[in-house]
């Protein structure tokens, strides 16, 4: 299922910082004021506008997909993992936002693994990690596109990327197209490369 799209770490343009997906299923039931204001502020993040009163509304009330996207708009604001920021993207990673693991486990384990006087519970950047790949494992082993695309955000597994991609999944075509852009990939011809660019540019953009 496509969902809202954004995830600026794949930055519409790197996750592209992207712009999100998200196979995840939000668990808060929201109003339809707050259902209003999250989708608001998904728009006003992926057109980098301020979007933090928004977003805030639908993630206190305990949304993912929200929670997920306030956690990046305050890293981004701040130019760093803040403590608020952390928070709510463990509460989506909590919630099994898979993005939010893969934030977590890239971003360090915080201030308290430093100083070592970690909570009861606390889960570490080499612990989202690990659950990102057992759940992303788990899907593309049933073939999930997504679940492909995933593994290889975590692994860097080309054959994932190949295989999200053509199993319809935009965010893998854009990086697969990407990735043959940058040279990586065999061709025996020359012109196949340039090809096989246009041809995933292409389904990416016709699947929005």
């Amino acid at each position: 299922m496509i969902g809202s799209q954004g995830f600026k770490y794949l930055s519409l343009v790197t996750l592209l910082g992207v712009f999100a997906i998200f196979s995840v299923s939000s668990f808060a039931a929201l109003s339809p004021a707050q259902q209003a204001a999250k989708e608001r502020g998904i728009m006003l993040y992926n057109q980098y506008k301020p979007a933090e009163k928004e977003l805030r509304i639908a993630a206190e009330a305990g949304d993912a997909e929200a929670q997920f996207y306030l956690g990046e708009d305050l890293r981004h604001k701040n130019r760093y993992m803040t403590a608020e920021a952390r928070n709510f993207l463990e509460a989506s990673a909590s919630q099994g936002n898979l993005y939010a693991m893969i934030r977590l486990g890239n971003s360090g384990s915080g201030l308290c693994n430093i100083l070592g006087n970690c909570p009861a519970g606390f889960k570490s950047q080499e612990g989202w990690l690990r659950e990102a790949l057992k759940i992303s494992k788990e899907q593309a082993a049933q073939g999930d596109p997504e679940g492909l695309y995933i593994l290889y955000k975590v692994t860097g597994d080309f054959d994932s990327l190949i295989k999200s991609a053509e199993a319809g999944f935009p965010f893998a075509q854009y990086w697969l197209a990407r990735r043959y852009h940058n040279g990586d990939g065999f061709f025996w011809l020359p012109w196949r490369r340039s090809q096989e660019i246009e041809r995933w540019y292409k389904a990416a953009a016709e699947n929005g």
